[in-house]
């Protein structure tokens, strides 16, 4: 992936190894910088910065729209004479809980110097799930024969809507509100389950609803197995307790 912007009689020219990430992982590449004029530019630093973006707020360029997650100062104080040109190598690690990109915005990669936060050049980083939340997801959704509906960022969580199976076994379950992410090495999942019922008013009956929540927290050395693989029977054990807080005591 590449990009380039224009500031201050300086070119940036960014690369980036890869075009799609997911949480926890590592991007790279390389910021190029020429000086397009005929005297010398300074710059107080040359910087990069990975910060969260809403699209409604994103029509201006604004400071306050940014929600900064990692920032790498490259350089500071550095001066190119006519036509001179610098490169810089960089990394930066994204944590396990980084936003998703979803369709109300995601990260963004911004380049530039020290007002890059206004002024900069900016790249969309299309941020997947952890792979080892998208397996605990498709266990729920082969083992237990739920329907995800969405994925979407909710606070420092990532908020996944799923759907149950039409079965005697869970006859009052709307759907299933689950907010997961790694922090600290941990799995964490906030379970909300919508249900249904009825109650009498008056003379008639009337359908109710109400929330039911379970809050779990997976350890790494059980849903890890050796060789970094995930532990699918952890996955589903864990899911399998949860749900006995939507399973009727008798099933018919």
């Amino acid at each position: 992936m590449r990009s380039t912007f224009f500031e201050k009689n300086i070119q940036y020219q960014i690369e980036i190894d890869g075009e799609i990430w997911s949480q926890g992982q590592n991007i790279s590449g390389e910021l190029r910088l020429r000086n397009m004029s005929t005297s010398v530019v300074s710059l107080k630093s040359i910087n990069l910065t990975i910060a969260h973006g809403v699209k409604k707020l994103m029509k201006e360029k604004n400071e306050l729209g940014w929600e900064i997650h990692e920032n790498l100062i490259l350089k500071k104080n550095i001066s190119l004479s006519n036509e001179k040109e610098e490169s810089f190598k960089w990394s930066l690690n994204l944590k396990t809980d980084c936003p998703i990109t979803d369709k109300n915005g995601g990260l963004f990669l911004l380049f530039g110097d020290e007002n890059v936060l206004s002024k900069g050049g900016r790249i969309d980083l299309k941020i997947k799930l952890h792979p080892l939340l998208q397996n605990f997801l498709q266990t729920f959704t082969t083992q237990f024969r739920f329907l995800e509906k969405y994925q979407k960022r909710k606070d420092d969580w990532t908020e996944v809507k799923l759907l149950p199976p039409e079965s005697k076994e869970f006859p009052n379950l709307d759907s299933v509100i689950c907010r997961i992410r790694i922090k600290k090495e941990k799995i964490e999942v906030n379970y909300s389950f919508k249900m249904k019922g009825i109650r009498r008013s008056g003379q008639q009956m009337k359908i109710t609803k109400k929330n039911r929540e379970f809050i779990q927290t997976i350890e790494k050395q059980h849903y890890l197995l050796p060789g970094g693989f995930p532990n699918r029977i952890c996955f589903r054990e864990n899911i399998d307790l949860a749900l006995n807080t939507a399973r009727p005591e008798v099933i018919f």
